[in-house]
């Protein structure tokens, strides 16, 4: 029989495909063709079956499915540092939303949109999940570059650099999601709505919203239970913890992803379970701006779809998933005094896999099986900290940096490859991200 030609074989010394079986293959690949996995398995086998004019060596590496950041706000990148050590608040209260209200413009979130990309897929991200202004200009700008995102038509009932009032919002969501849609079906953006907090959002606001994600078909994003502030104002305001609440107007009808989930009671758990709820654990931002410690074992241990995410690079301060996976894991083991809970397999899947599942793309992306995208990294297994090695999946999750990916795949292209970045130019975002920052920091002179 003929050999079949693909586009492009990727080889590695392990091939771990974080599918349920947990296999992992040694000395293999994947063949690609029109961006998806086309067959995973040996290098004898796959060699019997196909060639291809491209192959990426896979020598001293592993491959694995791309990372998926399930929560951030990619803009502000352009924020790093910009407020540190305070509480979460006073930080959104008195820090972020003067400074957002005096600097976010189109130039603001395209160039820190751009920045946000650099920094994921040098560190091996694929997909991400994204939440904040001018979303038309961040899908472009990803759209360009070639990332995955589900970019989120945000609403919130306060001021606004680009829209006037919240009816505005809602018109622009529609525009938005009925646009990139229909007219943009190839692309590696998927529109979906987003909603800031109920604390920012009336009650027949976060109904229209749930209204919307029904009428559209699209997942709806939103931060839920983050902080000790939220969960008495609802049940101050609603007489009813947020989960509660939410599911007592049947918000939870369309898939949502829900950013933090910290402050929940057993009940909100089963709740988050029956519902199919993705719950995006934030640990590096919640640590550092003291919102507390989700409870991820328990939530894991019911059922609970849980996915990781990095927030934004204001509250972070960066956009690295291997941070997030260790310190997810470690988190867990410390606060339930239990070294057995979140082994690194488990956070391996909550950054691949159940990523995937949490984010309503389980069916596309996360494992390395025939038909999936072909959203893949490679990583080098050579350098001083990764040396020796005696379990892969521990060796990923304990030892692994972002600086040791060597080469990222969105749809079978490939964006990075052995320190060049293949579909933008650094030099440029560099060059662009010192100007807006000269622009910040003249505008915090002048607010403080």
């Amino acid at each position: 029989m003929p050999r079949q030609n693909v586009e492009k074989i990727v080889w590695g010394d392990y091939v771990v495909t974080m599918d349920e079986a947990r296999q992992v293959i040694t000395n293999g690949g994947v063949a690609i063709d029109q961006g998806r996995l086309v067959a995973v398995g040996s290098e004898h086998d796959l060699r019997r079956q196909f060639t291809t004019q491209i192959e990426f060596l896979g020598k001293d590496k592993v491959l694995l499915p791309g990372l998926i950041n399930g929560h951030t706000h990619a803009a502000m990148t352009l924020l790093r540092g910009y407020s540190d050590d305070v509480p979460l608040m006073e930080w959104l209260n008195e820090h972020i939303n003067p400074i957002e209200a005096a600097v976010v413009n189109e130039e603001f979130v395209q160039v820190g949109t751009q920045l946000a990309c650099w920094e994921m897929i040098r560190g091996g991200t694929t997909t991400f999940v994204d939440m904040y202004f001018f979303h038309d200009v961040a899908a472009k700008v990803v759209d360009e570059i070639g990332l995955r995102a589900l970019i989120s038509a945000t609403v919130v009932d306060q001021p606004r650099n680009d829209a006037k009032d919240i009816e505005e919002q809602w018109q622009q969501a529609k525009t938005f999601i009925e646009n990139w849609s229909s007219t943009r079906s190839s692309s590696t953006v998927k529109p979906i709505l987003g909603g800031h907090a109920i604390y920012t959002l009336k009650r027949e606001h976060l109904i229209e919203l749930h209204k919307l994600g029904v009428e559209y078909g699209v997942p709806v994003h939103i931060h839920i239970a983050e902080s000790q502030f939220e969960k008495n104002f609802s049940e101050t305001t609603y007489d009813a913890a947020p989960v509660e609440f939410l599911d007592s107007i049947d918000f939870f009808t369309p898939h949502v992803i829900a950013a933090h989930v910290i402050w929940t009671t057993k009940h909100e758990v089963d709740i988050l379970a029956k519902r199919g709820v993705g719950v995006i654990h934030n640990p590096t931002s919640n640590s550092k701006i003291a919102s507390g410690i989700a409870p991820i074992a328990e939530y894991l241990d019911a059922g609970v779809i849980v996915g990781l995410g990095t927030d934004g690079a204001a509250t972070n301060n960066d956009l690295d998933l291997w941070e997030e996976m260790r310190l997810a894991a470690y988190l867990q083991k410390v606060t339930t005094m239990d070294p057995t809970v979140l082994p690194a397999r488990v956070v391996l899947e909550m950054a691949t896999r159940r990523g995937a599942d949490a984010i309503g793309l389980g069916s596309e992306i996360g494992t390395l099986r025939e038909g999936m995208r072909a959203d893949l990294i490679q990583v080098g297994l050579k350098n001083a900290h990764q040396l020796p090695m005696y379990d892969i999946e521990s060796h990923l999750v304990n030892a692994t940096h972002a600086s040791d990916v060597q080469t990222v795949f969105v749809d079978g292209v490939c964006l990075f490859n052995n320190g060049e970045f293949l579909t933008f130019d650094p030099e440029s975002v560099s060059r662009n991200v010192s100007q807006v920052s000269d622009t910040i920091r003249c505008r915090q002179r002048v607010l403080n």
